[in-house]
């Protein structure tokens, strides 16, 4: 006796213009969030932590990155700004 839902690939035709927008948007997010994270300059601890997020939390992964992970790299000073503001000050 079965007592889960069977989707055959009639029902799976129905479903694809909901499904696929939202795996596009996933495919995105994982894809930017994970491309933005290996090129910034951070220590390996946080792109540890944030990739193991990025990847296991599925669609709310990336999310969490863009609105806490990105939020720690604009509060640190980089090291270009603050020399071009320097010399715009002499």
């Amino acid at each position: 006796m079965h007592y889960g839902y069977h989707i055959g690939i009639d029902e799976i035709g129905a479903w694809l213009p909901v499904i696929l927008p939202i795996l596009i948007l996933h495919l995105i997010l994982f894809s930017v969030a994970l491309w933005d994270l290996l090129k910034k300059d951070q220590s390996t601890d946080y792109k540890w932590l944030w990739g193991a997020i990025i990847i296991l939390v599925n669609i709310i992964g990336p999310i969490l990155y863009f609105v806490l992970g990105r939020r720690q790299r604009t509060d640190a000073p980089t090291s270009s700004k603050s020399t071009s503001k320097n010399l715009r000050r002499s």
